[in-house]
């Protein structure tokens, strides 16, 4: 199916059913599901009219909102492509993304927490400033065109009102319809940028199909029917909000609840009134929820379902002591669309709570040696490749890096250690590539390292995970000086702030004279990794 498709599916099936439930400053906006469908028809149309064409490229620097679920089905049933920017990137990481994209249309919150949004949109085209709303020209972006804004009125933006006004023409309805019926399935729909290995991030060209069938076997699954109903923090900027938890939901015809950002307190709420019966998050998700103080004070006895990555004794908790009796454990990534393997509800507790379950159907997992190539026997670890209708297209304009990821036989190479048992479960084992999991968010180390490079006082940085109860892993960086230059931990850490992600800069700062080398050159991070552990555990902080 395409994402349309799938939309007026289940809108037909259950047209006053309360379908997408957003919060945000604990206030909730509902949307039955023929409201949604409306408003998703007028925002296409008003795309339509400003000459989003099959194939442009639309970016979304948006929070869960109601505009971004909506723009989400606006985008996909005109046939062209998402590009979701995470919110809290930085100008750097913005102009990046847009450019590398090729994106021809941003819509974007005026602000968001303490980030004003439109602002930095202006520091990278300040021809905004000047320009007639709709028509953009960009010496930085010269793709772009158009912005578009949550906010009010503002010079060279049109806002989002504008462009629901613009869908009102009666004569767009038939339009729209003959647009709608030219997407195949196996159109991109979206492209997720992904920091991998490389300093720059990637884009994964994710289809209709691909996307839509994995969230609905993820959702099946995870026990999920017509009378659940499901609580998710999962950010749409992630295929972990825009695709498990958005379209697993409209594909199985339960009510999503969402917030805007995490917070426990809310969180707690919601599940207590609105009698949550699915909850999905991050393992530091789920630490933060038991440790609120309203932790035992609200009823969470609805709770029966969910899924999440983590340890055995993270997951163990989710089971016991947060009331997710039938939690699942999965394995993913955004180049797989993302979801590889995932628990099944009704598997036994030590499977679900030990493994991240089998492939999907129509998913193959081989785990080889990554030094040889050759398949490694059941039992024994290595990294895992897969092969199957969840692959990706390829990461846009970067067919080299397509390449090194994806072999002549269609197999993905994941750069992820893991071993299959005998009943064909997989275990993930950790990260053979350099890449870094904080709080959720994937980091290249070589990124952060690039960045820190472009201090006027550091000659060199190694950046290494270190664990972290809430996060999972935090950044340390080893940074060796410019001869007679001096610094502080927080000198360099204050550099980073307001410039990288927040979760990108390191929590902790070592300074070293030299690196430990291999004989051709490169830093052995494991040493550093080694010692940085060593001492973390000398000062009890892990």
């Amino acid at each position: 199916m395409t994402y349309g498709a799938a939309l007026d599916r289940i809108v037909r099936m259950y047209p006053d059913r309360e379908l997408l439930i957003f919060y945000r400053d604990g206030q909730s906006r509902r949307y039955r599901s023929c409201e949604f469908l409306d408003e998703v028809n007028q925002l296409a149309r008003g795309l339509l009219k400003l000459g989003v064409q099959p194939g442009d490229k639309v970016a979304l620097w948006l929070a869960n909102l109601p505009e971004c679920a909506v723009a989400e089905f606006a985008i996909a049933k005109l046939g062209a492509v998402m590009v979701a920017i995470n919110t809290r990137y930085k100008v750097r990481e913005l102009e990046y993304v847009l450019r590398q994209s090729d994106a021809t249309t941003l819509i974007i919150m005026d602000r968001f927490l303490d980030t004003d949004y439109e602002a930095m949109v202006r520091l990278i085209c300040p021809e905004l400033n000047t320009c007639r709303p709709g028509q953009l020209e960009s010496k930085a972006l010269p793709r772009l065109k158009q912005v578009i804004t949550l906010g009010d009125e503002t010079p060279g933006m049109l806002t989002y009102r504008d462009l629901l006004a613009l869908g009102d023409d009666p004569a767009l309805v038939e339009a729209l319809q003959r647009r709608e019926a030219s997407v195949d399935p196996d159109d991109v729909v979206l492209i997720q940028y992904t920091s991998g290995t490389t300093a720059f991030p990637k884009g994964a060209m994710l289809g209709h199909d691909q996307t839509l069938r994995n969230a609905y076997i993820m959702a099946r699954r995870t026990g999920l029917d017509e009378n659940d109903r499901v609580l998710s923090a999962m950010p749409m900027f992630h295929v972990g909000g825009s695709v498990c938890a958005l379209l697993g939901t409209i594909t199985c015809g339960c009510p999503l609840y969402t917030t805007a950002t995490f917070d426990a307190s809310l969180t707690l709420r919601v599940i207590e009134e609105e009698r949550i019966t699915c909850y999905i998050g991050i393992e530091s998700m789920f630490y933060m929820l038991r440790e609120h103080e309203d932790f035992h004070r609200r009823d969470r006895s609805s709770l029966s379902k969910g899924w999440t990555t983590g340890s055995v004794e993270m997951l163990k908790m989710v089971a016991d002591e947060i009331g997710i009796e039938h939690v699942v454990s999965l394995y993913g990534l955004s180049e797989a669309s993302p979801n590889v393997s995932i628990g099944d509800w009704r598997d036994p507790r030590e499977k679900r709570l030990t493994t991240m379950g089998r492939p999907q159907p129509g998913v193959e997992v081989k785990i080889i040696d990554p030094a040889t190539g050759e398949p490694q026997p059941v039992g024994q670890p290595g990294e895992i490749c897969v092969q199957g209708y969840n692959v990706m297209k390829g990461y846009y304009k970067m067919p080299e890096e397509t390449t090194q990821a994806i072999d002549p036989e269609g197999w993905l190479h994941t750069g992820d250690r893991g071993v299959l048992d005998a009943d064909g479960y997989l275990i993930w084992l950790g990260r053979i590539k350099d890449t870094l999991r904080v709080g959720g968010e994937n980091v290249s180390a070589l990124e952060v390292e690039d960045f820190l490079f472009g201090h006027p006082k550091v000659a060199a940085a190694a950046v290494v995970g270190i664990p972290d109860e809430r996060l999972g892993e935090v950044p340390m960086a080893f940074i060796k000086l410019k001869p007679g230059m001096t610094a502080t931990p927080e000198e360099i850490i204050a550099y980073c702030r307001n410039r990288i992600a927040n979760f990108k800069v390191p929590r902790y700062i070592r300074f070293v004279k030299e690196f430990p080398m291999t004989g051709s050159g490169k830093i052995q991070k494991f040493v550093l990794r080694e010692q940085a552990m060593a001492e973390m555990k000398q000062l009890g902080l892990i």
